[in-house]
C-alpha cells in the first residue's frame, strides 16, 4: 500500500471515499469488492479520531435486549460473528459478567428470559450465555459484588485486540483489491457540475499542495465531521465526548459490568446510574465509559486532568474494594460520539442509537454510532452510491480482511518464540510478510527494547507498505508500542531510527517526532 497522492487527480472515479475511520474504511473495502473504483481520502491517519477511542468490545447485542430492540440485537450478533470469521486474529470471543440480584429486571429470571433470547439470534457456541451461581460468579469475579447478590449472568461479546489494526486491515485489503488510498489528505470543498456533485477539492497535508479528485459519487464518513459536506451542521450540543481509561492492574479475564451511582444530574448522557465495565486488554484493564456533553464544534481535544480522576472516582464509589489510585492510570481513550436529539441536551439514552443517513445527487453522509455494525453501515452506504451510479450492488458474502486469511503464517525460524507468537497475534496470517521485511537483518527482528513487545521489522512494514507518516502513527496506530501507556524513550528512540533511515528524516525532524509522539501522555505525568 503506497502513498501515490497526485495519481488521484487523473480521470474520474466511481466513489470518493472521504474520512479513513472504521466506517471509511469498512466503505473503501464494501466498493473494492463490488468492483467499483474507489479513492479513500483521510486528513489524519487512518483509525486516528474517533475510532481510536473503544473500549476495545463488539457487542453482540445482549445489553440490548433491555429495550427489547430485537432488530438491533440480531444485526450486532451477526456482525460480531461476522468479524470473528473474517479476522479471528483480532477479535475473539470475550466474557462478560455482571452479578444478579433480587427478582426485577437485575434478577435471575429476567435475565434467563433475555439469555434464551441472546443464544438463539446469535446462534454461536462460542457466544452462549449462562447463569452463574454463586460460587462460580465469585470464582470469576471476587470484586465488586453487591450484597444481597443472588449469582451471576454470563454473556459473550466481542474483544478487538487492536482496533486500530482492525480499522488499517479493512484499509489494507481495498488497497488490494485495487482501491487507492491517502491519509493527511484534508477535503476542503467540494466539486459541483450539472446540479451535483462532482467531486472534492483535497490538500495534501504532508506538502501544502492542492488538487481536484472528481468522483461520480462522494461518501462522507468523517465521524463527527460528517455532515460538514453537506453544508450543514447540527445545533448543538450534537455530539458527547467519549473516555476510557487503560489502568496498569489486570482485574481479571472476564469483562464485570457494575452501575455506576452517578445522578441523574451529574450524567445528562445516559441518565445516571449507566452501567460501567472493567474490560481486560493485553495485561491491562480498560475502565469505561464516562460521556459528556460537547457544546462546541467537533474539533480534535482531549480530556481534561479532572475528567480523568472524576471516572477513576466513579470505578471506586462503585467498587471501593478496587481501591484504583491516580497512578493506576497508564493512558486514556478519548473521542467524539453522536447524540440521539442534536440540538436538545439529552436527558437519559442521549448516545445514538442508530445510523443517521443523508443523500442528494452525488453526495451521500453517513454517521454510524456504534464500531461493531460499522461494515453493515458502510455496505448499505455502498449500495446507496450503486444506485446513483446506476449498477447494481449485490450481497456478497464475507471475506477475509488481510491477516484474516485461513493460511498458516510461515515465519523464520530465528524469531523467538515469543517474537513469533506476538507477530501472529497482530498480523495474523501475514506475519510471514511483517517478519520478512526485515530483510536479513537479525535485529529487526528482535523487540525495539526489551519492556516492548514491538519488533524492528513492524516499524519497518508499517513505513514500506501502510503509510505511516508520523512516529506516532506507528506508536499508536500500527503497533501496540504506546497504546497501553507511554513508552520508553529506549523504544521509542529505536523506532525513530528506523523510521529517519527510510524516510530521510535529519536530526531537526526525528526529535520533532519524538516531541509530538509523546504529547498524548503528557497529561498523566501530574497524576501519579
Amino acid at each position: 500500500m503506497q502513498r501515490e497522492i497526485n495519481s488521484l487527480g487523473q480521470g474520474q472515479w466511481d466513489l470518493v471515499v472521504v474520512g479513513g475511520g472504521i466506517y471509511g474504511a469498512a466503505a473503501a473495502w464494501e466498493a473494492a469488492r463490488r468492483g467499483l473504483g474507489v479513492v479513500l481520502l483521510e486528513a489524519g491517519d487512518f483509525g486516528g479520531a474517533t475510532s481510536a477511542n473503544s473500549l476495545k468490545v463488539i457487542h453482540g447485542g445482549f445489553r440490548y435486549l433491555q429495550s427489547m430492540d430485537l432488530a438491533r440485537v440480531r444485526l450486532s450478533a451477526a456482525e460480531l460473528v461476522g468479524l470473528m470469521l473474517i479476522a479471528p486474529h483480532l477479535v475473539s470471543p470475550l466474557p462478560c459478567l455482571v452479578p444478579t440480584k433480587g427478582l426485577g429486571k437485575q434478577g435471575r429470571p429476567a435475565f434467563a428470559v433475555a439469555l434464551a433470547i441472546y443464544n438463539y439470534l446469535t446462534g454461536h457456541e462460542k457466544l452462549r450465555g449462562k447463569l452463574l451461581g454463586k460460587a462460580e460468579t465469585v470464582s470469576r469475579c471476587g470484586l465488586c459484588l453487591p450484597e444481597g447478590f443472588s449469582g451471576g449472568v454470563l454473556w459473550h461479546d466481542g474483544l478487538v485486540h487492536d482496533s486500530e489494526r482492525l480499522s488499517l486491515s479493512y484499509v489494507l485489503s481495498a488497497s488490494e483489491l485495487g482501491a487507492q488510498v491517502a491519509n493527511y489528505a484534508r477535503v476542503i470543498g467540494l466539486l459541483s457540475e450539472g446540479g451535483r456533485t462532482a467531486g472534492v477539492r483535497v490538500r495534501d497535508e504532508l506538502n501544502g499542495q492542492e488538487m481536484e479528485v472528481r468522483g461520480k459519487v462522494v461518501l462522507s464518513t468523517a465521524g463527527p465531521w460528517a455532515l460538514e459536506l453537506f453544508g450543514q451542521a447540527d445545533q448543538p450540543p450534537a455530539l458527547a465526548s467519549a473516555l476510557n481509561l487503560v489502568v496498569r492492574r489486570s482485574l481479571g479475564s472476564t469483562a464485570v459490568g457494575l452501575r455506576s451511582l452517578t445522578s441523574r444530574a451529574d450524567d445528562p448522557v445516559c441518565g445516571g446510574r449507566r452501567f460501567m465495565f472493567m474490560v481486560p486488554w493485553h495485561g491491562h484493564t480498560l475502565l469505561g465509559t464516562a460521556y459528556r456533553v460537547w457544546q462546541g464544534p467537533a474539533r480534535p481535544a482531549g480530556p481534561s486532568h479532572g475528567e480523568l480522576l472524576a471516572l477513576l472516582d466513579e470505578f471506586n464509589a462503585a467498587c471501593p474494594e478496587l481501591e484504583l489510585t491516580p497512578g493506576d492510570i497508564a493512558f486514556y481513550h478519548w473521542g467524539l460520539v453522536p447524540l440521539e436529539q442534536p440540538g436538545k441536551t439529552p436527558v437519559g439514552g442521549g448516545l445514538a442509537s442508530k445510523r443517521r443517513l443523508l443523500e442528494r445527487p452525488g453526495l451521500i453522509a453517513v454517521s454510524g454510532a456504534k464500531y461493531t455494525t460499522a461494515r453493515a453501515v458502510a455496505a448499505e452506504a455502498v449500495a446507496r452510491a450503486c444506485a446513483q451510479l446506476g449498477q447494481p450492488a449485490p450481497e456478497l458474502p464475507l471475506a477475509p480482511l488481510w491477516g484474516g486469511e485461513p493460511e498458516e503464517a510461515v515465519l523464520p525460524g530465528e524469531l523467538s518464540t515469543q517474537a513469533a507468537a506476538h507477530l501472529r497475534a497482530q498480523y495474523g496470517s501475514r506475519a510471514g510478510e511483517v517478519a520478512g521485511r526485515a530483510g536479513g537483518d537479525a535485529d529487526l527482528l528482535g523487540p525495539l527494547a526489551p519492556d516492548t513487545p514491538v519488533l524492528g521489522c513492524e516499524v519497518v512494514q508499517a513505513v514500506e507498505a501502510e503509510m505511516a507518516q508520523h512516529l506516532a502513527d506507528v506508536s499508536l496506530r500500527r503497533t501496540v508500542l504506546g497504546k497501553m501507556g507511554r513508552p520508553s524513550d529506549q523504544a521509542l528512540s529505536a523506532a525513530a531510527d528506523i523510521m529517519a533511515a527510510r524516510l530521510g528524516w535529519d536530526q531537526e525532524r526525528r526529535e520533532a517526532e519524538m516531541a509530538q509522539a509523546l504529547k498524548p501522555y503528557a497529561i498523566l505525568e501530574g497524576l501519579a
